[in-house]
């Protein structure tokens, strides 16, 4: 097995990661890898790519966006965010990792923040209200100010370029209220992925109804998200319109303590 920089013809070696996750999201691979290819590292066996990394970079902190394994293999988690941490200088870094292997990251001296769930959707019948009404309420007018103002006061910092472009596909759903924007995207021709949504205050009315919307839209799909695990009213707006938790997630960082908003974070 050989670990190192993920080489730019991955999409000829990925078949066999993409057939083991059928949430893997290839696209966002290519977006990451076209804005920090120095930051793409990948492990393969042979000429076939069975784990991938990918991460991105802000301000103050380095976020991983991908982190990919055949069958949750720890040792080589381990050692792509190992190959990662060699790479860089002395920075900041954040992720969201799957609980059974967050471990291996505690012994690379990372420490976990809070608790995240992904939630999936199985286009389960729920039964609500989408009038037109509600429908112009959540349009997209006004969504890239609304989502840049929204998310720098969450993040404290300007990420700008990367929720209105890094975070953007052709298949983009964007819907918003005046204190709250909702993207969502294809990941694959099953699966819709929610990514991000965030609320300005704990305003519940604007939550569902973005939630209204995008099951309006997008409902004869699966759909799923990594909403914060700590907040009782985002787990039971995902509850009441029958979204299943399906695994438990951790957001780790390493060196400082993000401050950030997580309350107001529906969807990461």
């Amino acid at each position: 097995m050989f670990i190192g920089y993920l080489r730019n013809n991955f999409e000829d070696n990925i078949s066999t990661l993409l057939e083991s996750d059928e949430l893997f999201e290839l696209q966002l691979l290519k977006n990451t890898y076209n804005s920090y290819p120095q930051y793409c590292f990948a492990a393969y066996e042979k000429e076939e790519i069975i784990g991938v990394l990918c991460a991105y970079s802000f301000d103050n902190y380095i976020y991983i966006n991908m982190l990919k394994t055949i069958d949750l293999n720890k040792d080589i988690t381990r050692r792509l965010v190992s190959l990662l941490i060699k790479n860089i200088e002395d920075e900041n870094i954040y992720l969201l990792i799957e609980d059974s292997i967050s471990k291996e990251l505690e012994q690379l001296g990372f420490k976990k923040q809070c608790k995240f769930i992904r939630f999936v959707h199985t286009s389960e019948p729920v039964a609500f209200n989408f009038s037109n009404s509600i429908a112009k309420q959540i349009s997209e007018q006004n969504y890239d100010e609304i989502a840049t103002n929204l998310d720098k006061i969450i993040f404290e910092q300007n990420r700008q370029k990367y929720i209105l472009k890094e975070c953007m596909f052709e298949s983009s759903l964007k819907l918003c209220t005046k204190e709250s924007f909702m993207n969502s995207y294809a990941v694959n021709k099953k699966y819709i992925r929610i990514s991000p949504w965030m609320i300005k205050k704990q305003s519940f009315l604007d939550a569902e109804k973005l939630l209204r919307g995008v099951l309006y839209y997008r409902g004869l799909k699966k759909i799923f998200a990594y909403a914060y695990g700590e907040d009782e009213d985002i787990l039971q707006l995902y509850e009441n319109y029958k979204f299943k938790k399906d695994k438990d997630f951790s957001f780790m960082y390493l060196k400082e303590e993000p401050n950030i908003k997580f309350e107001n974070l529906y969807a990461i």
